[in-house]
């Protein structure tokens, strides 16, 4: 989801002498005043006897910019017109840089000067800042189009001198106090000012197709957003911008002002981040996300609620430049600091002495750049992480299993869609998947590129949403994050919906309930709204659609439901999908996108070891992780066996999850207790539910796995929340 217009320039160009007609040799500008935090070192900056790796700064640049729009009335707050250096951090930017002339001019692009700094993500690998957006084009009709207007368009490259003071992380990196900008012009846009025929045929039918998900980021990059004919000189506009970063990858960006917004005027700003393998939106007015229904505000809500909208295109994904680094700190999170040091520049966005009012919003992909963003940037004033993860590791290996579904899925998206992530990535994925086995180099990488360790820097407010059904980032993942921050100090809460990666099997939608919270949770901490209550600390819905609430989080627990198993001795053999768990016929019928989330989801199975549990004598919160405690003995090669719980109201999986269970099949009588995956049920009196433990379940299905298990005994004890502590709400 991208965009695109014509350049406006800013009115203190005119002011500071710049001429918007001609082209003018700028000057590499001071960096001003150090910025709070700018020259402190780092944990995470590199050590003196590291390798080195690439990064880019700025050099003298020059910016011809034309002001061919004035005449349509879409002029506003522009970018400046002088270029300079691209801000590294403080310890990467002194040495053995090499001498920049100051006076040196040059015809169009911007010469860039390039040096070595430190690999600040892991030894094995270099991160590749020279790829060139997006080639996938080769592969799919739609890349193709999209790349032809990239390379078509026209672009002017001028540079933004943020007026914001707040500094990043202290322990991270120095606020971007220079950043290179390039706006972009789609190449059929001009049959929008055709006289006549451009204002009543051509720009309705651009308003038709920006209002159509997917079509709208697939043809925009042509025709560019739509033109308001009407508006007065000054009017913010739409607008889609190349945003260099501090290695000089560009990242594609679009900017779209707040309905309504006029001339002079200015509005808070959310940045809102695409799933992975989506293109940033530009589907103006659509109110919802539809690629993961009901998990995430569309732009069109947020414009309408007053808030400028901005989307991109991550690095290594679409028309971005670079490699994809799983939204790690170091790239993906310092990218979005170049973004909004840009926005620091635009009249149109609103500041506090020159801070941006922003918050973020995203879902599964759009959620993780929230937390990275928000552990190097303290500008972001409230973030909304949607189905986000804690750890990538626990995700597609969780207990040293392989999500084999979700694994494949993945990686036949990102190659599908044409994206460059780090090159080991899809092989470190693709591998366990076909050996059962993640190799340590690889589990080591993906922990190098993650946030969870730096969630203590996090300041924003921070709402985080969670699916009590997804089998992907699953309610743990959440969990460990909200603990985190808590702990650090920072204003949180969390909320347990029936979406995310995966489909919700009850007959209620509580869509409302989400947007509402996210966009309470924005009016509240972004546009400072003090008369916004944002309620209790945890709010969660259960199989039945019903919400409940604690002031407190984590929730204190009540007396555990238990149960043994009277008489072991069962035999299992390991045979791959048959008489196991999953999947789930329901999902399959409930349309394509609820079967696509409902990958991995499990199913009562017919060949499994079962223990129930006695009938709930009162009304009970079944609330958090359950702990299976099994001793048993076998042979063979297969490592795990797997464990749900079934409601035996419905017959369906609790919150569809199956837990990996790992086991040592070598003849010796073993015991082992674990955490199974978090839920979130509630049981009526005479109601219970049956402990299953199955040697298959789709979500980890293979094909390698051979041998026996017997279960000699196997308990559960199921984890409740007193009801004195609840408050039933309405959604």
């Amino acid at each position: 989801m991208l965009a695109g217009a014509g350049v406006a320039l800013a009115d203190d160009d005119a002011a500071s002498g710049a001429s918007p007609a001609a082209s003018s040799t700028s000057e590499t500008t001071d960096t001003g005043p150090a910025k709070p935090g700018a020259d402190d070192a780092t944990d995470d900056a590199p050590d003196a006897d590291e390798d080195p790796a690439e990064d880019t700064t700025e050099a003298d640049e020059t910016a011809e910019v034309e002001d061919d729009d004035a005449e349509d009335g879409l002029d506003e707050d522009g970018i400046e017109d002088e270029v300079s250096d691209d801000s590294v951090p403080a310890d990467e930017a002194e040495g053995d840089e090499p001498p920049v002339d100051e006076n040196e001019a040059v015809d169009d692009e911007p010469e860039v000067v390039s040096r070595d700094i430190s690999d600040v993500v892991h030894p094995d690998f270099k991160t590749d800042t020279d790829d060139e957006p997006a080639a996938p084009a080769e592969s799919a009709l739609a890349l193709t189009v999209m790349a032809t207007a990239r390379d078509k368009a026209d672009e002017d490259t001028t540079s933004a001198a943020p007026q914001a003071t707040t500094s990043l992380a202290e322990d991270s990196y120095p606020i971007p106090t220079d950043v290179v900008v390039t706006e972009i012009k789609p190449p059929l846009e001009w049959l929008q000012k055709i006289p006549v025929l451009g204002q009543f045929v051509v720009t309705p039918i651009v308003h038709l197709i920006h209002a159509i998900p997917f079509v709208s980021e697939i043809l925009h990059p042509l025709i560019g957003f739509p033109i308001d004919h009407n508006a007065p000189p000054g009017t913010p506009r739409a607008r889609t911008v190349r945003v260099k970063s501090f290695d000089g990858t560009e990242i594609y960006v679009n900017f779209m002002p707040a309905k309504g917004l006029q001339a002079g005027q200015s509005a808070p700003t959310v940045l809102s981040g695409p799933g992975v393998g989506l293109p940033g939106s530009t589907t103006l007015g659509l109110d919802i996300d539809s690629f993961l229904p009901h998990d995430v505000v569309g732009i069109g809500m947020l414009r309408k609620a007053g808030y400028n909208v901005v989307t991109w295109d991550p690095r290594g994904e679409w028309h971005s430049g670079g490699r994809m680094q799983l939204q790690s700190p170091d790239f993906e999170g310092r990218d979005i600091s170049h973004i909004i040091s840009w926005l620091a520049t635009l009249d149109s966005v609103e500041k506090v002495d020159g801070d941006p009012k922003i918050g973020m919003v995203g879902v599964s992909y759009g959620g993780g750049i929230q937390l990275s963003a928000a552990s190097v940037d303290h500008r972001i004033d409230a973030i909304v992480p949607t189905i986000a993860w804690n750890s990538l590791v626990d995700a597609i290996f969780p207990q040293q299993a392989v999500s084999s579904v979700w694994g494949t899925f993945l990686s036949a998206l990102l190659v599908g869609v044409g994206a460059r992530p780090n090159e080991r990535v899809l092989p470190a994925v693709i591998g366990a998947v076909l050996t059962g086995k993640a190799k340590q180099s690889d589990i080591d990488l993906f922990n190098s590129l993650n946030f969870a360790d730096r969630l203590a820097n996090i300041k924003a407010p921070t709402l985080l949403i969670q699916g009590t059904v997804d089998t992907l980032t699953t309610l743990a993942q959440a969990d460990l994050n909200a603990r985190a921050l808590i702990e650090a100090g920072t204003t949180t809460k969390v909320v347990w919906f029936c979406g995310g990666h995966g489909a919700c099997l009850s007959s209620f939608n509580d869509g409302r309930k989400v947007w509402g919270e996210t966009m309470e949770w924005l009016d509240r901490y972004v546009k400072g709204d003090e008369t916004i209550d944002p309620g209790p600390r945890f709010e969660w819905v259960d199989q039945r659609g019903d919400w409940y609430s604690s002031d407190v989080y984590p929730v204190a627990a009540g007396e555990s439901v238990t149960a043994t198993l009277a008489n072991g001795g069962k035999t299992l053999p390991f045979v791959p999908f048959v008489g196991g768990s999953g999947p789930n016929p329901l999902i399959v019928t409930r349309g394509v996108i609820r079967a696509v989330m409902g990958l991995g989801a499990g199913a009562p199975a017919l060949n499994a070891v079962n223990l129930r549990v006695p009938d709930a004598a009162e009304f009970t919160h079944l609330l958090g992780a359950p702990e299976v405690t099994l001793t048993y003995s076998g042979t063979g090669n297969a490592t795990h066996v797997y464990a749900q719980l079934v409601d035996d109201e419905t017959g369906l999986v609790l919150g569809n999850q199956v837990t990996p269970i790992p086991v040592v099949l070598d003849g010796t009588s073993r015991t082992v207790t674990l955490s199974m995956e978090q839920i979130a049920h509630t049981l009526r009196p005479g109601e219970s539910v049956t402990l299953q433990v199955v040697t298959s379940a789709f979500g980890f299905l293979n094909f390698y796995s051979w041998g026996r298990i017997t279960v000699e005994g196997m308990s559960v004890k199921l984890p409740t929340m007193a009801a004195a502590q609840v408050v039933a709400a309405a959604a």
